[in-house]
């Protein structure tokens, strides 16, 4: 039975290890967090997996993975979206329109959602793709900071860094530079780590910028394969760009 006992730890110190890595890399409130899996092993750690972990790989999983929309399927949220026509099913319908491609489609969809219900923030999610799509950022830029005005924590950290690329799109490159400082505070995504670098040697300050370069390369090399594997263009940009300075 002492095997057993012994397993059963290494289990759940493994578990624990894993948690408290993943809530260093993505949470904003990780303090709270690495507090909780500290003082109640492994209790805190299987809390943070079902919390916190499990919603954000589903939401990763099905943004990447979803079942591709058959025309069946598309007409038949287009009929519901017609007959029923609340917000969430104009919902529906444009985030399967955007899954097709169909842009404009997509647009006019998420719009009909926000006309019905203008807190309905998958509405402005989707809206907001589409412009960037189109690359028409100022308008993308406006439905970014409607997200992150009703909840700062949207889509764990995708909201706020598209905020920041529409900002570097603009042009916007001091305000950019103070976005993805606070934002790699709380969500350290190799974009953004990436991004904050090229704002920093925009604004002449080429040794933080190199610094940041080189902390984006250990986090993907201390990490587990799968996400530096992922994330391996911006590893790629990172080395190119280090070299540079």
């Amino acid at each position: 039975m002492l095997w057993i006992s012994w397993f059963l730890y290494l289990a759940s110190a493994v578990i624990t290890v894993a948690m408290l890595i993943d809530c260093m890399r993505h949470e904003a409130e990780k303090g709270i967090w690495v507090l909780v899996m500290l003082l109640l092993p492994p209790l805190g750690a299987v809390a943070y997996f079902f919390a916190r972990f499990l919603p954000r790989a589903s939401h990763s999983a099905n943004g990447m993975t979803g079942k591709r929309i058959s025309r069946q399927d598309l007409r038949r949220l287009e009929i519901a979206a017609e007959q029923i026509g609340n917000s969430y099913q104009w919902v529906q319908l444009g985030e399967a329109q955007l899954q097709r491609r169909n842009i404009s489609g997509a647009e006019d969809s998420f719009r009909k959602a926000i006309e019905r219900d203008e807190k309905n923030l998958p509405a402005w999610w989707g809206l907001s793709e589409c412009l960037e799509k189109q690359k028409q950022w100022q308008e993308a830029l406006d439905c970014y900071n409607f997200i992150l005005e009703q909840d700062p924590d949207y889509k764990f950290g995708d909201v706020s860094l598209a905020r920041g690329r529409a900002l570097m799109e603009l042009g916007e490159y001091a305000a950019a530079l103070t976005h993805f400082q606070r934002h790699v505070s709380r969500w350290r995504q190799p974009e953004g780590l990436y991004r904050l670098a090229v704002c920093l040697q925009y604004n002449g300050d080429s040794l933080q910028a190199a610094e940041t370069l080189r902390s984006l390369l250990m986090d993907l090399e201390a990490g587990p394969q799968s996400i530096a594997r992922k994330n391996s263009a911006w590893r790629k940009r990172a080395r190119g760009m280090l070299r540079e300075l």
